[in-house]
This record gives structure tokens, sequence and C-alpha cells, in this order.
């Protein structure tokens, strides 16, 4: 018998708006002192994981929103 029984437990699937943070950059170089890219390096990166969290709360709340304003009806 030759199986293959190796489990991957945390397997990665996409970047979180989190991970796509400014200062987790290489080349964050701290508040004082701005970023020397003209183009952030993540920028496609970061713009996927919005479209995701975004996809998925809209799935959560059935694409209903709360509004801001206090509507009375």
């Amino acid at each position: 018998m030759n199986r293959n029984t190796t489990r991957i437990h945390d397997k990665f699937e996409f970047w979180s708006v989190a991970d796509c943070a400014c200062e987790l950059c290489q080349f964050y170089r701290g508040k004082k002192r701005p970023c020397p890219l003209e183009v952030c390096c993540c920028a496609d990166i970061k713009d996927e994981a919005i479209r995701r969290e975004q996809a998925a709360t809209i799935a959560l709340t059935g694409g209903v929103f709360a509004s801001s304003e206090g509507s009375v009806a």
C-alpha cells in the first residue's frame, strides 16, 4: 500500500487587506519618511484583497447594507 497521506492544514489561499498594510512593506521607512516608490508594489494584490472582502461582506449580508442615515418608513 503506497498512499499519499500528507495533509496541509493551513494552506495559503489569498492575501487579506491587513496583509497589505504599508507598515509591513519592505520599502516602508517610517511615518516621517515618505515611501520611495511612486506606485505601490502590492497595489494589485491589495485591490484583489479589497474585492474579495467586499464580496464576502455582500455574501454574508445578502446584499443589504445598513444606511448611515436614519430613515423612517
